[in-house]
């Protein structure tokens, strides 16, 4: 949707920010059907994974949500849902639409670092706040979903600073699943019961959705 794209522009222009469209015009922060009643919303793109995918030779928004095995999970756990039909790793058959709060890639030990002064992300918020909600006007979704505290942090943070949504749940963000330790308890990454609770919470959304 040019629109998005377009605004997303406008927001790099705004405030001096890296361009990444001239590298990677397919990392458009978004997939899926954008009139679905279920979104799932991460944090930002992660720059290493975008690097990643930007060596394959078809280059197109499908690239998106599909380098990691956290990834593959959240594909395989949306398919599984039936909020997408087809093979998960297709870009076809999409009955929910995923984006991220924050619009910018960035490496992830480089943003955890900056982010750790809390002004560095609410100022991002701020920025792209107005992106998010022109898709949310477009969209009209019933139910968005953050997927982990950084991402729910960031999206309550704009719904206190007049962001118009609609209820929201967090769940775990699959990164979680797949390369960390569960807190508290002896379960590790990858763990058999962590995935399959992590795959039934989002049955759970997509029947009462």
């Amino acid at each position: 949707m040019n629109e998005l794209v377009n605004l997303q522009k406008e927001v790099i222009s705004e405030n001096g920010l890296n361009d990444w469209f001239d590298d990677f015009p397919w990392l458009t922060g978004y997939i899926g059907d954008i009139s679905s009643p279920i979104w799932f919303l991460g944090e930002n793109p992660s720059l290493s994974q975008v690097d990643k995918q930007s060596k394959k030779t078809n280059l197109d928004e499908n690239l998106q949500w599909n380098a990691s095995a956290g990834d593959q999970l959240l594909r395989e756990a949306i398919t599984e849902a039936g909020l997408k039909s087809g093979n998960p790793e297709n870009n076809e058959g999409w009955k929910c639409y995923i984006s991220n709060v924050i619009k910018e890639p960035e490496i992830v030990n480089e943003r955890n670092r900056k982010k750790s002064d809390s002004s560095y992300w609410k100022e991002q918020a701020k920025m792209w706040q107005p992106v998010l909600q022109k898709q949310i006007e477009i969209g009209e979704p019933k139910l968005i979903v953050t997927l982990g505290g950084q991402a729910d942090k960031i999206f309550r943070y704009m719904l206190k600073n007049g962001l118009a949504s609609p209820k929201h749940v967090k769940i775990h963000h699959y990164s979680y699943i797949m390369l960390r330790p569960e807190s508290g308890t002896k379960r590790g990454p990858r763990h058999p019961e962590r995935i399959k609770e992590f795959k039934d919470s989002i049955v759970q959304l997509a029947e009462n959705v």
